[in-house]
């Protein structure tokens, strides 16, 4: 008999992981994202948690920042690419000059974002 999926299962939601050195930043995002039906995987602080979730959680979209210590947005970007040419990056950024590997990245949103633009852009690029 064939099998039919509910159109509401969780697998249908966009999914999403999100790193920033700022733990408000995320955590802000997060909850914003979630109300707005966007499922988020995962959340860390620096480049290496960045590709580290990627790997675990395989999201449809990474979000980005740039400027964080130890390993910034451009080694994660370099890490993620490796892994998954096809994985899709979106950058948030206060600096959007010091991004280095721009022709990697699917969309460059300036912070501060603003959250109802943000979730929009997602939706479509989905």
């Amino acid at each position: 008999s064939m099998k039919f999926r509910c159109s509401f299962n969780m697998e249908n939601k966009i999914s999403v992981i999100i790193i920033d050195d700022e733990k408000d930043i995320v955590d802000t995002m997060s909850m914003y994202l979630e109300l707005n039906n966007i499922d988020v995987k995962g959340m860390g602080y620096n480049g290496y948690d960045a590709y580290k979730l990627f790997k675990e959680k395989q999201p449809d979209f990474v979000i980005l920042d740039m400027k964080m210590p130890d390993y910034d947005g451009n080694y994660a970007i370099e890490k993620i690419k490796k892994e998954d040419p096809n994985a899709k990056i979106l950058v948030t950024s206060g600096f959007p000059k010091d991004i280095i590997k721009i022709e990697q990245v699917i969309r460059i949103f300036t912070k501060p974002l603003d959250m109802d633009e943000f979730v929009e852009e997602i939706q479509k690029l989905y």
